[in-house]
């Protein structure tokens, strides 16, 4: 075995760990970072931002994993994306990566060098991206799977529920 197949494999493992918490492990990496910043006590401190630390770890993990793997990226065509969708992803995109940015800053604090400042904000707005383009295919595939189950329900219903039109 390679170097590489044993990155893979850490890869794929680190993954696996953060799927209990799935999307919801940047919210909880930032409200994280937030508690530390705001606690008084060094236990917690410490705590909340090892933890901070573990699930971002995590979930770059799991972006990594995207990469890697040739399934994780579905070849299905995307739907076309107009104008003014565009413009409110990026809208939400700004908002929630934001919120992301303000929880790491006050929880790493304001004292880190201003050059780390732009890399966090990118990342963060990265993750917040990322976030929506998941919430946006979960959704398409419960409407489809929700569409397929009527479709199902439909065929097994008889023609006529009224018994003059039989």
């Amino acid at each position: 075995m390679t170097l590489g197949d044993y990155l893979r494999r850490l890869v794929r493992w680190l993954a696996s760990l953060h799927a209990p918490l799935g999307r919801w492990s940047p919210l909880a990496a930032t409200g994280l970072f937030l508690l530390a910043g705001l606690s008084h006590l060094r236990g917690v401190y410490y705590l909340a931002y090892f933890g901070a630390c573990v699930l971002l770890l995590l979930f770059a993990a799991d972006l990594a994993k995207t990469f890697i793997d040739e399934g994780s990226f579905p070849l299905r065509p995307a739907t076309k994306m107009t104008w003014p969708m565009l413009a409110f992803r990026l809208l939400l995109t700004g908002v929630l990566g934001s919120g992301y940015s303000f929880f790491v800053w006050v929880g790493v604090g304001p004292w880190w060098p201003p050059i780390v400042w732009p890399v966090i904000l990118f990342i963060c707005f990265f993750i917040a991206w990322r976030n929506l383009q998941l919430w946006y295919e979960q959704g398409a595939e419960f409407e489809q799977e929700l569409a397929e189950d009527a479709q199902h329900h439909a065929a097994r219903l008889p023609a006529s529920t009224n018994p003059q039109m039989r």
